[in-house]
């Protein structure tokens, strides 16, 4: 029960972050050249005692804020699937531990937001720019929010984690 409480507790904490942020830095939140910060978020699912509610927090919190995006319930849908994923494929890596499965985690996630978002809402449904343009701006902004800031905060987290337990 004591589990359930504290990942229910992380997940609404995780959600809040998630949503504030994404709104209070709209304006490069959203659309083709866009650096979800927040995104970094998505990395600390790679901390064992966290990452389940981080999964459910940057889950939940992705619907909340994209209600503001200029792409509407599409991006809401697709928003949403790109977060799971992309957060529940750094959760696994993570129980497998190390530096370099962090890393592979944050580029397997990147590339996953760029293929949902970038591919299949601003291309396919909205039709905003080039495949490849699409992509590859999505790819670059997701790189630096979960690769560089998000592996850079996992780490200092885990460091704080780990001198706590001392």
């Amino acid at each position: 029960m004591i589990v359930q409480k504290r990942t229910i507790a992380l997940a609404s904490l995780f959600a809040t972050l998630y949503a504030v942020g994404t709104i209070a830095l709209s304006p490069i939140s959203y659309g083709l050249a866009q650096v979800r910060l927040t995104d970094s978020l998505i990395a600390l699912a790679f901390i064992p005692n966290i990452g389940i509610g981080v999964v459910l927090g940057v889950t939940l919190g992705n619907i909340v804020a994209n209600v503001f995006s200029p792409y509407g319930l599409p991006d809401v849908v697709m928003g949403t699937i790109a977060n799971l994923i992309s957060s529940y494929t750094i959760y696994t890596l993570g129980k497998r531990g190390g530096w370099k499965f962090l890393i592979l985690g944050c580029v397997i996630a990147s590339v996953e937001i760029a293929a949902i978002i970038g591919i299949g809402l601003l291309y396919l449904i909205y039709h905003v720019a080039a495949l490849e343009i699409a992509f590859s701006f999505v790819l670059i902004g997701e790189l630096v929010s979960i690769l560089i800031v998000g592996s850079i905060l996992t780490k200092a987290i885990m460091v704080i984690i780990v001198r706590g337990q001392r």
